[in-house]
């Protein structure tokens, strides 16, 4: 049962500005985590605790140019669908046990450590309000960088999350050759996609990937000569670039923002500690700015019920501090909570391209012959050739190719491409 904290005149004077700080020093401090979440996502209160992703096809169109005295030409509206759900709630406790207690007891009665106490007993309010920030900031990062933010509940007390903010198949891609091959084609695989996305109307003007897949280009081929090119590099042998120079050509001939995502996450259940990363692996995401989506909000029962003994704060909209006492035995206990999680918005905006996801030229094939073997079956290299003109985002394919070229065809396609191609195939008798 909750009762008074034992500490309740210290609460009193300084709850309210000490847990304001400690978020100011959680959100500015130079030994602070960039918490992304707070300049991509714009807040936004939700009355009846639901989220809604919201995209569409917002295409611009050209006005008309029309006679005088005609009437205006109507226009097809945007077709607007939405993903939504319930935004969880998430938190923590802290609890102070009977010897630690014993030691605030006797800075309570030691003259002069006043400060020295209330340091102390507010110490899990700060860890809390990290807690919350990196639990948003891990979910923002899963969504961006897949679609689909998970939290497993092996990583979490309580139950597991998903939240599928239905990516256009469309705008999921594969590469040619894997990035991770120093012979790839970084640039050209990003071209075909920047080129995709023209056709839709989008503009992505930010390139995003985790330290693992910028590693992998610092020595691509094909990176470092377009780097000797615009640097008027003389000399036999291109040095591994680092990653201002990447960002460089990415920027000089792409006209995209390099941003490298390097960040992971700890969680503890069951008095255990695990690492997870906070980018899903491979995945290379292009967007039109960064403003990507909402932080959506909503209040929290024990705002609107508040228990008797138990003193509140509030370390930002959504953020509720609460600190109270225990009795058999004598214990000190802080709650941090919030109903609140990152949602992205115009999601047909957002490009993803597995840089890691060339698989077609897996398959065994024998040149010369009328069969393509695809994913481990044989199909008439007529129908493949078909399905890759089917889906139409690649040069026209002919039986004359080799399978070699078919293969870097396939692999270039994005989601949608590949559903049309596998409509076209006819197994080989």
């Amino acid at each position: 049962m909750a009762v008074q904290s034992i500490f309740a005149d210290l609460l009193q004077e300084y709850m309210t500005g000490v847990v304001l700080a400690q978020y100011e020093k959680v959100n500015g401090s130079k030994d602070a985590p960039n918490y992304l979440h707070e300049t991509l996502l714009t807040p936004e209160y939700s009355v009846d605790m639901t989220y809604n992703s919201i995209s569409g096809g917002f295409t611009r169109v050209t006005a008309d140019v029309i006679s005088f005295d005609s009437p205006l030409p109507i226009k097809s509206r945007a077709s607007i669908k939405s993903a939504g759900g319930e935004i969880p709630k998430m938190g923590m406790k802290f609890t102070l046990n009977e010897k630690q207690m014993n030691t605030l007891r006797i800075l309570r009665n030691t003259p002069g450590r006043k400060k020295e106490l209330a340091r102390k007993v507010f110490q899990d309010s700060e860890s809390g309000i990290f807690g919350i920030k990196e639990k948003i900031e891990q979910a923002l990062l899963l969504g961006i960088s897949s679609g689909v933010t998970l939290i497993q509940d092996s990583e979490n007390v309580g139950t597991a999350v998903r939240v599928n903010y239905q990516i256009p198949e469309g705008n999921q891609f594969g590469v040619t050759t894997n990035w991770s091959d120093p012979a790839s084609e970084p640039l050209n695989d990003i071209k075909r996609v920047l080129k995709q996305a023209r056709a839709s109307g989008e503009y992505p003007n930010s390139i995003w990937m985790n330290s693992d897949a910028a590693n992998n280009l610092f020595g691509n081929d094909q990176l470092k000569g377009q780097f000797a090119f615009n640097q008027n590099f003389v000399g036999a042998s291109v040095p591994t670039m680092d990653e201002d120079q990447l960002k460089a050509v990415f920027l000089r001939n792409l006209k995209l923002n390099l941003i490298v995502v390097d960040r992971s996450f700890v969680h503890e259940k069951d008095g255990k500690r695990t690492v997870s990363e906070g980018w899903t692996k491979d995945m290379v995401v292009l967007t039109t700015g960064t403003n990507l989506g909402s932080l959506v909000y909503s209040t929290l029962a024990e705002e609107e019920f508040p228990v008797q003994s138990v003193q509140y704060t509030k370390a930002n909209d959504y953020i509720l501090v609460s600190k109270w006492g225990s009795t058999d035995p004598v214990s000190e206990a802080t709650g941090v909570q919030a109903i609140v999680f990152p949602v992205l918005q115009n999601v047909e905006s957002i490009f993803y391209i597995n840089s890691e996801e060339a698989t077609a030229s897996l398959d065994a094939q024998t040149e010369g012959d009328a069969v393509y073997t695809y994913d481990g079956t044989n199909y008439t290299k007529a129908s493949v050739v078909s399905g890759i003109n089917a889906a139409d985002e690649t040069a026209p394919a002919t039986v004359s190719q080799k399978d070699a070229t078919l293969a870097k065809k396939i692999d270039s396609l994005s989601e949608a491409g590949i559903t049309k191609f596998e409509a076209e195939l006819v197994a080989s008798v």
